[in-house]
C-alpha cells in the first residue's frame, strides 16, 4: 500500500502552503487514510508549532535542522529511502535558498522511478536571469507532473513546468469559516466597532512594493482618503506579517496614511491564528494585489458571508469572475475602488451575489474535494480501490435512494 510523501518548501510562513497542507491532513483523516499520507516538517518552525496547537501530530515525519535549506536536504534523502511507488508531492519549492541543494539532487529524482509532482502555489518567479535558469535546469530534470491552485498560475509557470495535471483551487475549513453568529469580537476591533466606523478589512503579508506579486497594500491609502472626501466613515484594518527589518513597511503604510490625513482611520495588526473572528466584523473586504496567484482571503471572506472588492487580475479576478464580476476593480484606480466599497454596501444584489459566491465556494473549495482529487492525480488509490470506492459510491447511492422514497 503506497504513501503520499509531502515536502513543503517552506515551513515558517502563516499563508496557503501551511493553511492547505493543515487542510489535507483532514481531509485524509475523513476519508479514512491518515495512513497513506506523510508530511515532512522542520522540527519547531512555525508549521510545527501551528499543527501542534491546533491539535495536528499524525501523518507528520518531523526532521531536526537549523533551517529551511538544510531541512530540505535532509528530508530529500529521507525520501530516497522510502520505497519507490511513494509519490512525492513537492509543495511549491521554489525559493531561491532551496535552489542549489535541489539543483545536485534533481537527477537522483529523476531516476529514482519515483513519480514526483510539484504543486504551485505562486508564480515561481525570479528577478534575475540566473534564478530563472537554475529553475528550468532543475524543473526539466526532475520533470513533475504539476499541479497549480489557479489557472493564472498555470499560465505563469507553464514555460518552467509544463506538464500540468490539473487546477486545484485551494480548500476552505467551513467549520471554521462561515456565516454564523459572532461571539465577542477580538479586542483590537472594539475601539473601531464603538466609533461607528464600517471596517474594510484586508488580511495579507506586509511587503515591500516592486515584487513581483506586490501586494499593493499601499493603494488602500488613497482609497481609504477618497471615502473620507464622500463623507464615508470605513477604517481600513489590514492584518498580516511583516519581515521587514524594524517594520519599515509597516512604518512607511503608517507614514503614507498619515500624509493623506487617514491615519486615525487606519490600523496594521499581527497576524492571528483565528481570522475568521476579525472576518465576522468586516463590512468589506478588499484585496487589491494585481497578480496574486490565488487569493485564499477571497474564498474565506466568501465564505463567512462578507462580500469582497478585488483586483480584476490574477487569481482574484479569476475567482471573483466566477459569481461576482461586478466586485472586481482596476487596483491601481482608488477612486474606482472607493465607489465600489459604497456600492457593495448598498446594492441590492449584493445578498444574491454572498450567496451565489458561497454555493461556489462550496463545491469548488471544500476539503474533502480537494483531497479526493489530490488522491487521484497522485495516483494514490489503485485499481482495487478504485472498484471498492466504486461499490461503496453505488451503495451509499442505493441508500439514498430508499430514504428518498420513504
Amino acid at each position: 500500500m503506497s504513501k503520499l510523501l509531502v515536502l513543503p518548501g517552506n515551513c515558517d510562513t502563516l499563508g496557503g502552503t501551511l493553511i492547505t497542507l493543515s487542510l489535507l491532513k483532514i481531509g485524509f483523516e475523513n476519508h479514512n487514510m491518515s495512513e497513506r499520507l506523510s508530511i515532512l516538517i522542520r522540527a519547531d518552525s512555525l508549521m510545527d508549532r501551528y499543527l501542534q496547537a491546533s491539535g495536528q501530530s499524525f501523518c507528520f515525519q518531523k526532521i531536526s535542522s537549523s533551517n529551511q535549506a538544510q531541512f530540505f536536504k535532509q528530508a530529500i534523502q529521507w525520501v530516497n529511502q522510502q520505497p519507490k511507488d511513494y509519490p512525492l508531492l513537492l509543495d511549491n519549492c521554489v525559493y531561491n535558498y532551496l535552489l542549489p541543494t535541489f539543483l545536485i539532487n534533481a537527477p537522483r529524482l529523476r531516476c529514482s522511478g519515483r513519480r514526483i509532482y510539484h504543486f504551485c502555489h505562486d508564480l515561481a518567479h525570479s528577478n534575475t536571469a540566473l534564478g530563472f535558469i537554475a529553475r528550468k535546469l532543475i524543473f526539466t530534470c526532475v520533470s513533475p507532473r504539476v499541479l497549480c491552485n489557479s489557472r493564472f498560475t498555470a499560465a505563469h509557470v507553464h514555460r518552467l513546468m509544463p506538464n500540468i495535471q490539473g487546477i486545484l483551487y485551494q480548500p476552505v475549513n467551513l467549520k471554521r469559516f462561515n456565516d454564523s453568529p459572532p461571539m465577542t469580537p477580538p479586542k483590537e476591533l472594539l475601539p473601531i466597532l464603538q466609533s461607528g466606523y464600517r471596517i474594510i478589512l484586508t488580511p495579507s503579508r506586509i511587503t515591500e512594493p516592486g515584487l513581483h506579486n506586490d501586494k499593493n497594500l499601499r493603494s488602500l491609502i488613497p482609497v481609504l482618503a477618497h471615502l473620507k472626501a464622500m463623507g464615508y466613515h470605513y477604517h481600513g484594518v489590514v492584518i498580516g506579517e511583516d519581515k521587514s527589518q524594524d517594520q519599515l513597511n509597516s512604518r512607511t503604510l503608517l507614514e503614507s496614511a498619515d500624509k493623506l490625513g487617514v491615519a486615525k482611520c487606519f490600523t496594521i495588526l499581527a497576524p492571528t491564528l483565528t481570522i475568521e473572528d476579525y472576518y465576522k466584523y468586516a463590512n468589506v473586504v478588499v484585496t487589491l494585489a494585481p497578480r496574486e496567484p490565488f487569493g485564499r482571503t477571497v474564498v474565506e471572506a466568501i465564505a463567512c458571508g462578507v462580500p469582497v472588492i478585488g483586483s480584476r487580475t490574477g487569481g482574484i479576478g479569476e475567482i471573483l469572475g466566477h459569481f461576482a464580476p461586478q466586485w472586481m476593480v482596476d487596483p491601481n484606480d482608488p477612486v474606482a475602488v472607493a465607489r465600489a466599497i459604497v456600492q457593495v454596501s448598498i446594492g441590492a444584489d449584493t445578498p444574491k451575489l454572498i450567496a451565489k459566491g458561497k454555493s461556489w465556494v462550496e463545491s469548488q473549495c471544500s476539503v474533502m474535494g480537494y483531497t479526493r482529487k489530490i488522491i487521484e492525480l497522485t495516483e494514490l488509490v489503485d485499481s482495487t480501490d478504485k472498484l471498492l470506492q466504486s461499490q461503496k459510491d453505488l451503495k451509499n447511492t442505493a441508500s439514498e435512494g430508499k430514504a428518498k422514497v420513504f
